[in-house]
């Protein structure tokens, strides 16, 4: 054999021995600091159920109100009753379930705008249960409203792109579109 082709086997069999060495060897113990993340707090859990009926007032009288008929379909009860546009309630229903709580503030009812709230919605749940929620103040930030649930003292943060499309439905109430006639 040439001596070109000895060195090369030579250079060869020292990367395989290499390799061979570096795998055996454990790797060293590598100290890591486990960093603790937030939980995702909902203002309505899987556990209560999925939203059956939906009343939404704000502190001027005007309410509107959607529940499901026997049929399972979303009908408007307030302000007039009627068949509602499904897909609008449908995704007022889902909103309802992706409301996230941003915060617990350490804020008093009175000065989160709760004693006489802005906005009161009742939410009938699938698990049989009725939730009354209380929306006040936006917080300074204005990326959140101050609420909280039934007669809780409780005051939460709950994201306000979340809530203002739930709010805009007792301005335009989830009506079916009907054509308009030709003239």
């Amino acid at each position: 054999m040439k001596r070109s082709t000895w060195i090369v086997l030579v250079i060869f069999l020292v990367l395989v021995g290499l390799m061979l060495y570096l795998n055996q060897k454990e790797p060293a113990a590598e100290e890591t600091e486990v960093t603790p993340t937030a939980l995702t707090e909902y203002l309505f859990t899987a556990t209560d159920g999925l939203p059956t009926s939906i009343e939404i007032q704000n502190d001027s009288g005007e309410k509107v109100a959607i529940a499901r008929n026997e049929a399972g379909e979303w009908v408007l009860k307030q302000p007039i009753e009627t068949e509602a546009d499904q897909g609008s309630a449908e995704a007022a229903a889902s909103q309802l379930t992706s409301l996230r709580i941003v915060s617990r503030p350490e804020v008093a009812p009175a000065e989160a705008g709760l004693v006489q709230p802005s906005y009161v919605m009742t939410v009938e749940l699938t698990g049989g249960t009725t939730k009354t929620v209380r929306i006040g103040d936006l917080t300074p930030t204005e990326s959140g409203y101050y609420t909280n649930i039934d007669e809780s003292t409780d005051v939460l943060i709950v994201s306000k792109t979340g809530l203002d499309s739930l709010l805009t439905l007792v301005d335009s109430p989830p009506y079916v579109n009907t054509p308009t006639p030709m003239p």
